[in-house]
């Protein structure tokens, strides 16, 4: 049986679906992790980025502005200054 679906139900669905993530492996000790519900748009301000740098046996996790606001763009990624 096929059930119909609304405007409603769609956005109810995609609501709660996951966000799409992306990662960016600059080097052994440098990373940046992206989350949006917008994937097509990555020069969107529709990203919440976390860059995550080893420093000696100590992993720092850090955002744009500590900021862990979906508002980023993950083409700027490299651009942002970043804080814990």
């Amino acid at each position: 049986m096929s059930q119909n679906l609304n405007t409603h139900d769609i956005n109810t669905m995609y609501d709660e679906k996951d966000p799409v993530m992306l990662v960016d492996e600059l080097s052994d000790t440098e990373y940046y992790v992206g989350w949006s519900r917008s994937f097509s748009d990555q020069g969107g301000p529709y990203w919440r980025i976390k860059r995550i740098v080893k420093i000696s046996s100590v992993w720092k996790f850090e955002f744009p502005d500590g900021s862990q606001d979906y508002k980023w763009e993950w083409d700027e990624r490299l651009s942002y200054i970043y804080r814990t």
